[in-house]
């Protein structure tokens, strides 16, 4: 059955439901959700115009803007997060490198971080009755995965995984053996890379042909 996922806020209003158009969240179901599978908002692209690492930065940005006031330990979260992702795809460089040379250079092995799970901040989750505010939140395509980086999610019935500062000051890749093994070689299975940084086609018409809203 397919979940809503608030993200983005301190507090649930009252008089919204948690279906409502206006709320800020993402519908989640049987497919991993990853950073390429919606596209980032126009405003958030601007600075993106250059290469992979201007990208990147953009992507960090867009998170840092979600993760609320006074709120250091998420921002190094995000920041720790997609550079472990971005290290943990390294490692595999080579193989990647092999496995898209058939692509004639159209894809680099650095393309496939936009298929890495993707963090929401400041996430509600369905928790003992409740909707249980988490630093972030993941979707692994069954379950969602909570990161709980002050220790004060107690015994939500979700899954938890607790994280010190300490592991966000060490390498990157640290984080990695914290994280559940869906974390892991989280480009396996996909076709091709797909980036967030698209604009999407407006419904139309081509030809006899109704075209549906998709993205580019």
């Amino acid at each position: 059955m397919p979940l809503r996922i608030p993200f983005g806020l301190d507090r649930l209003p009252r008089t919204l439901r948690l279906d409502d158009p206006r709320l800020p969240g993402v519908t989640v179901g049987r497919d991993k959700l990853r950073l390429n599978t919606q596209p980032l908002p126009a405003e958030a692209m601007v600075s993106a115009a250059g290469d992979h690492a201007a990208r990147v930065a953009a992507m960090k940005q867009f998170l840092r803007k979600l993760c609320g006031d006074y709120a250091p330990q998420r921002l190094r979260f995000v920041d720790c997060y997609i550079d472990c992702m971005a290290a943990h795809l390294e490692t595999y460089r080579d193989e990647l490198a092999r496995d898209l040379q058939r692509y004639d250079g159209l894809y680099a092995p650095e393309d496939w971080l936009w298929s890495a799970p993707c963090p929401l901040p400041r996430a509600w989750l369905p928790g003992q009755g409740e909707m249980v505010p988490v630093d972030f939140a993941f979707w692994d395509g069954t379950q969602p995965v909570a990161i709980d980086l002050g220790g004060s999610l107690g015994k939500a019935r979700i899954v938890v995984v607790r994280i010190t500062p300490g592991v966000l000051a060490s390498d990157p890749l640290a984080l990695l053996e914290i994280l559940p093994d869906t974390f892991r070689f989280f480009w396996r299975g996909q076709i091709l890379p797909t980036s967030p940084f698209r604009r999407p086609i407006p419904l139309g018409v081509v030809g006899e042909t109704t075209v549906s809203l998709r993205e580019a």
